[in-house]
C-alpha cells in the first residue's frame, strides 16, 4: 500500500496541524511511506491516518473527541469555539428556541463571567431586531450590581438600531409595586406580592396577613395607592399599647420605612413607568448601592410583574433575556437558605419562564449556594471556568457528569478554556471563549446615554393621580403649612431637623451634646418627629465592636427629606451608598482621616470608572478604604477592581478579629501572600474611627471634691503621688 509513495512532506504538515506529530506510531507511519502521485491512493491513506490520529487523541485527552460541527454548529447565537485537539476550532452555536431553557456560567472572580455575559447579551441584542419591520423581537435585560456593565456596552453600529437604556434604579425609576399589568385582578396580584415579599423582607404569617388586610382596605377606599400611603394608613391605626396588633403595626412600619428610605423615590410614588414598553427595549438595570434585601425586593417585583404580563404559550418564542451576573447576590439565595426558605420566588418563576418566552442567563461564583431545584432547570447550557473552591468543584462534577480524569483537567486547564455541555450535546466538552475585546465607553458616551434614557423614561411616565398623598413629591408651601398645623410641629421641631441634616449620622449622645436644647428636650423632639404621621426621623442601632455596646444614630426618612428640601436647608456632601450602617462607617472613616489625621479624603472617590467607599491620600499614597461588613465575596471583587483602577493600597475596615481572619484567609487562598508582601492590602478595625474628636463625648461634670465612683483608694493614692 505504501510502496508507491515518494515524498512525506505533505503528510508531515497534515499531522503537524493535528497537533499529534510527537506520537511515535504516526512518525513511523509517515516516515515509512512514499508520497504517491496517484490521488486515489493518497486520499485513501489520508483517511486512514485521520481515523488513527482521532483514535489516539481520544485516548490521550479526557474531553476528546469533541462534538461534530454538524451536531453543534447549527443555530442563531455563537457561544464559544469548540476545542477539537486537531487544530481546527469551529463555533458552538445555540438556537433561539433552546435559549429559553436557561443557562449558567460558573467561575471565580476575574475569570471572565461578566465579560462573556456582556458579549452574548450584545449579540442577542443585535440579532433581536426585525430587519423588515424595525421592531424589536428579542430584548435583553442586564441586572448590574457593581456598576461596570454600562461601560462595556458597545454603541449601536447599524443605523436605526436602538441603544441600551441605562436605568439608575434609585435615581430615575418609578414603580407603583401594588399595581399589576392592565387587566389583572388587583386583589389577587397584591396577595401574590405580599406572599413574595415574605421571602425578601422576612415577614411572619400574622404580619403578612395584617399587611394584606391594610392593602385591601386602601384598594377598596381609593383604588390606587403606593408604599408611602400604605405606611400612612397603617400608622394612623390606634391599638392598645403592648398588644399583639400594636407590635405587628410597629414591625410593618419599620419595614416599610426601611424600604422607602433605602429605595429612595422608587416606590414612594403613585406614578409608574410603562413596563410593557420597556419589555420592547434592551435595558441595563443599575442596582449599585442597594442592599441585598432591596435588590431582591426590586428584582422580585419585576419578575412577578413579568409573570402576570407574559401569558403561558403552548409554543412560545423567545421575547426577553434576563442576564443576572452574581445571581446569588441578586436573588439573595444565601439568606433564603439560612432562613430555611425552600421555595424562593426565583424557583417558582423559573419553572414557567420557558413557557412565557423568557430566558434566564446566570453568572455566579458560588454555585453550591444555588438550590438544586434551580440548577435542574438550567438545561440550555452549562459553562465552567477553572474553579477555586472545593464545594463548587463537587457540584460541577455532578452536573457536568465528569469522570476522575476530567475533574483533574478542569482544575488545571488554561484560563480562557471552559468545560461545557448543552441541550443538544449533553456530554461535557472543552471550549475556548477566546479574547473578548469589549468597547469601553467614554464619559461623554455615558452622559449621552443617560440623557437619552431620561428622555425616554419621561415619555413613559404615567400622569399624577388626582389626589396625591400629603407627603407626595410635589409638596407646596400651602400643603407644608397644613402639615405643620395638622401634626402640631413647632419651630423647635424644625431646628432639630436642621441639626440632624447638618450633622449627619452622628450618635444620639453627641447630637444631644451639640444641640441647643437639653438632652431631655432633644429626646422628646426626636420621639415626636419619629411618631409624626409616617415619621420624619428614624433611629438605627449601629454595632461598633467596642465594649460600650451599639450606638444610636438618627436619619431622615423620605418624608423628612422632602420637607427639608422644601425648606431649603443646606445638605452636606453625599453620605455614601448602601444601608445606614454602611453610610455611618463611611462618614466615620472620612471624619477620622480628615479630622484626626489631616489627610485629604473623599467619600465615594471615583478613579478610572470605579468608586471606593473612602479615598484617602495617605503619606503620598492613594489608599482605598473599603467598609467590609457582611458580603466577603463582594469585597474580594472590590479588591481586584480597586487595584486595577490604580489605587496603591486597599485597606479593609472590619468589625472584629474574626472577620479580619476570614477575609485574610479568602485573599490568601485566591491570590496567595503576594498582595500582603507588597503592602497592597491591609486591615483596620472600625472601632479605630470612633477615637476621633467628632465621636468623643464630654464627661459629665462632678461637684468639686467628689471622687470618681469607679476609682479605688489605691488609684487615688497613685494619682496624688504622681
Amino acid at each position: 500500500m505504501y510502496g508507491d509513495y515518494k515524498d512525506t512532506k505533505y503528510l508531515r504538515e497534515r499531522a503537524a496541524k493535528g497537533g499529534v506529530e510527537n506520537i511515535p506510531w504516526v512518525k513511523q507511519a509517515i516516515s515509512s511511506t512514499l508520497f504517491l502521485q496517484n490521488p486515489e491512493k493518497r486520499e485513501k491513506l489520508e483517511k486512514y491516518l485521520a481515523i488513527k490520529i482521532q483514535q489516539n487523541v481520544k485516548e490521550d485527552h479526557p474531553f476528546l473527541p469533541a462534538p461534530s460541527i454538524e451536531l453543534i454548529g447549527q443555530g442563531d447565537y455563537e457561544l464559544f469555539k469548540v476545542v477539537t485537539g486537531r487544530g481546527s476550532e469551529y463555533p458552538a452555536i445555540i438556537s433561539k428556541c433552546l435559549l429559553t431553557e436557561h443557562g449558567i456560567v460558573v467561575g471565580s472572580s476575574g475569570a471572565g463571567k461578566t465579560t462573556w455575559l456582556v458579549a452574548i447579551g450584545q449579540q442577542i441584542h443585535r440579532k433581536g431586531l426585525n430587519p423588515t419591520t424595525g421592531e424589536r423581537e428579542v430584548a435583553v435585560w442586564f441586572f448590574c450590581t457593581e456598576g461596570q456593565i454600562p461601560a462595556f456596552i458597545s454603541p449601536p453600529t447599524a443605523v436605526g438600531c436602538q441603544d441600551f437604556l441605562i436605568i439608575d434604579v434609585p435615581r430615575v425609576f418609578r414603580r407603583n409595586r401594588y399595581k399589576g399589568p392592565p387587566g389583572t385582578d388587583e386583589k389577587r396580584y397584591i396577595s401574590k406580592l405580599i406572599t413574595q415579599d415574605r421571602e425578601c423582607r422576612y415577614y411572619r404569617d400574622y404580619i403578612a396577613n395584617a399587611l394584606k388586610n391594610a392593602c385591601y382596605e386602601l384598594l377598596n377606599r381609593q383604588g390606587v395607592f403606593n408604599e408611602r400611603q400604605l405606611l400612612e394608613h397603617i400608622a394612623a391605626k390606634n391599638f392598645k399599647r403592648g398588644s399583639r396588633e400594636s407590635q405587628c403595626q410597629e414591625s410593618i412600619r419599620n419595614r416599610l420605612q426601611s424600604a422607602i428610605e433605602y429605595m429612595g423615590s422608587v416606590y414612594d410614588t403613585t406614578r409608574s413607568h410603562d413596563l410593557a414598553a420597556l419589555t420592547k427595549r434592551s435595558v441595563v438595570w443599575m442596582l449599585h448601592g442597594l442592599s441585598s434585601d432591596d435588590i431582591a425586593t426590586f428584582v422580585g417585583d419585576l419578575i412577578l410583574w413579568l409573570k402576570e404580563f407574559m401569558p403561558i404559550c403552548y409554543q412560545p418564542t423567545l421575547k426577553l433575556v434576563l442576564i443576572m451576573d452574581e445571581f446569588t447576590h441578586i436573588c439573595n439565595i444565601s439568606r433564603c437558605v439560612r432562613a430555611d426558605i425552600q421555595e424562593p420566588y426565583m424557583l417558582d418563576a423559573i419553572r414557567t419562564f420557558r413557557k412565557r418566552g423568557i430566558s434566564l442567563l446566570l453568572g455566579t461564583q458560588s454555585v453550591y449556594t444555588v438550590p438544586n431545584v434551580i440548577l435542574s432547570n438550567l438545561s440550555c447550557f452549562w459553562m465552567a471556568y477553572r474553579p477555586v473552591e472545593g464545594y463548587s468543584l463537587e457540584i460541577l462534577s455532578k452536573n457536568l457528569t465528569l469522570n476522575y480524569d476530567q475533574v483533574g483537567y478542569l482544575m488545571e486547564m488554561p484560563l480562557r478554556y471552559v468545560v461545557c455541555k448543552t441541550k443538544i450535546c449533553p456530554k461535557a466538552f472543552l471550549a475556548d471563549v477566546g479574547e473578548i475585546n469589549l468597547h469601553i465607553a467614554t464619559d461623554q458616551e455615558m452622559a449621552e446615554r443617560r440623557e437619552e434614557t431620561q428622555r425616554i423614561l419621561d415619555s413613559l411616565l404615567e400622569p399624577e393621580p388626582d389626589q396625591p398623598s400629603l407627603f407626595s413629591e410635589e409638596l407646596s408651601l400651602d400643603r407644608l403649612d397644613a402639615l405643620f398645623t395638622h401634626y402640631k410641629l413647632t419651630k423647635a421641631h424644625l431646628d432639630y431637623l436642621e441639626l440632624v441634616v447638618q450633622n449627619p449620622l452622628l450618635p444620639v449622645t453627641k447630637l444631644n451634646e451639640i444641640s441647643p436644647f437639653t438632652s431631655y428636650k432633644s429626646d422628646s423632639l426626636r420621639d415626636q418627629l419619629a411618631n409624626t404621621g409616617p415619621g420624619l426621623l428614624q433611629t438605627h442601632r449601629i454595632t461598633t465592636g467596642k465594649k460600650g455596646g451599639p450606638l444610636s444614630v438618627v436619619v431622615l426618612t423620605d418624608a423628612g427629606q422632602r420637607i427639608v428640601d422644601k425648606l431649603n436647608i443646606k445638605h452636606p456632601e453625599p453620605l455614601g451608598h448602601g444601608g445606614v450602617e454602611h453610610k455611618f462607617w463611611q462618614c466615620a472613616a472620612f471624619r477620622w482621616a480628615v479630622g484626626e489625621k489631616g489627610f485629604p479624603a473623599k467619600i465615594e472617590k471615583w478613579q478610572n470608572n470605579k468608586s471606593v467607599d473612602v479615598g484617602v491620600e495617605w503619606h503620598e499614597k492613594k489608599v482605598a478604604l473599603e467598609i467590609a461588613l457582611n458580603d466577603m465575596e463582594k469585597e474580594l471583587n472590590n479588591l481586584v477592581c480597586d487595584l486595577e483602577a490604580g489605587w496603591d493600597q486597599v485597606i479593609f475596615c472590619v468589625l472584629n478579629e474574626k472577620e479580619r481572619v476570614c477575609l485574610k484567609d479568602k485573599i490568601d487562598n485566591m491570590y496567595g501572600g503576594e498582595l500582603f508582601a507588597n503592602d497592597k492590602v491591609g486591615f483596620m478595625k472600625l472601632s479605630v474611627f470612633m477615637e476621633c474628636e467628632a465621636y468623643k463625648t464630654k464627661p459629665k461634670s462632678k461637684p468639686k471634691g467628689q471622687k470618681n465612683a469607679e476609682q479605688t483608694p489605691k488609684e487615688d493614692a497613685d494619682n496624688s503621688a504622681g
